[in-house]
């Protein structure tokens, strides 16, 4: 148990580009501010955060997926699911807190099938989490067409107007959670062992961690947050809408991917994917602020995606390349 707690202190990664997203993040505000009145108001700043906030919760099991080098595309769809769900089944007449129990443990499930069919079966997570949003989505656009024109019940809609100090819950939510996670992610071993199996799965069976059972449970927890963030996002509209969570699935991949992380796995934080997530919102908000059409926004946002997986990859290929000359250096020691 000591070789493995100094093998996870000694291997934790660490990104060099750590402050990049922080300092693009910094010089889009003040072109912004300089450029709008109305950027740095109190109403818009707070607005931008709660639309993070939200976003937040499918954000949180992402990061942990793709430190392990897996991901969900599905976690668009959840949302809309898992919110037209508690419309539907409140339609019916159930209480609130017994439909919002069922649309989280459906979602659950969703991810429970993901990560189980990933492990074991071997399949590209990629190619099953495309398999499930395509699925996910089909039902989502069922409930919306059986919900259409029904406007969502007031004790649902009451969920969305939660404030604290004239803050939403959500915000104040997602601040607490980021301190947790940053402070659990230097002392707790689980966290550690995610950065492991991301990094070198061998070296994960070595140390004997369950990667598969890891794996299972963060597939399953990603589907159950981005479901209360569906539900959350629900009661912000009141109505069932078709286009919910569209694209959201590539939103999060862009923001944790600026946020530091890889795809090849071993990389990752939370706190710089929500930091990234705050840097697409502003970009959101400043092309609408500048009147710039839907279509040239979706635009950028998808040329921001290109841009960051090209980086990611040839920082990747910059990285392996790096250690293999390391450790022939090193090997070359050890003979003389």
């Amino acid at each position: 148990m000591a070789q493995l707690s100094r093998g996870l202190k000694n291997r934790q990664p660490v990104n060099l580009s750590s402050f990049t997203i922080i300092i693009l993040t910094l010089v889009l505000a003040t072109g912004l501010t300089l450029t709008s009145k109305t950027f740095l108001s109190a109403n818009n700043m707070l607005s931008i955060l709660y639309g993070v906030s939200i976003n937040f919760y499918g954000t949180i099991g992402f990061v942990y997926l793709m430190v392990m080098g897996e991901l969900d595309l599905s976690v668009g769809s959840v949302y809309a699911f898992s919110g037209m769900m508690v419309g539907m089944l409140m339609r019916n007449r159930m209480p609130l807190a017994p439909a919002l129990l069922i649309a989280l443990g459906l979602s659950a499930l969703i991810g429970l099938i993901n990560g189980f069919l990933v492990v074991k079966f071997k399949v590209a997570s990629m190619m099953i989490t495309l398999g499930t949003m395509a699925a996910v989505r089909g039902v989502a656009n069922l409930l919306t067409s059986n919900l259409y024109g029904y406007p969502y019940r007031p004790a649902y809609q009451a969920l969305s107007r939660v404030r604290v100090g004239g803050i939403h819950f959500t915000t104040i939510f997602m601040v607490a959670a980021l301190v947790v996670l940053e402070v659990l992610l230097k002392r707790a071993t689980v966290f550690k062992k995610m950065f492991i199996v991301g990094e070198n799965p061998e070296t994960a069976r070595i140390y004997g961690i369950k990667a598969g059972r890891l794996k299972i449970i963060v597939f399953t927890v990603t589907a159950l947050l981005a479901g209360a963030g569906g539900i959350l996002t629900g009661a912000r509209l009141g109505f069932a809408d078709s286009t919910i969570g569209n694209g959201l699935e590539f939103t999060i991949l862009t923001a944790v991917v600026l946020g530091g992380a890889s795809l090849s796995g071993g990389k990752g934080s939370i706190l710089r994917s929500v930091i990234g997530l705050i840097f697409l919102a502003m970009i959101t908000t400043g092309m609408i602020v500048h009147n710039i059409e839907p279509l040239i926004q979706q635009l950028i946002v998808g040329l921001i995606l290109i841009i960051t997986v090209f980086i990611d990859t040839r920082m990747g290929r910059m990285g392996a390349m790096a250690l293999k000359q390391h450790r022939a250096v090193r090997q070359g020691e050890s003979r003389a």
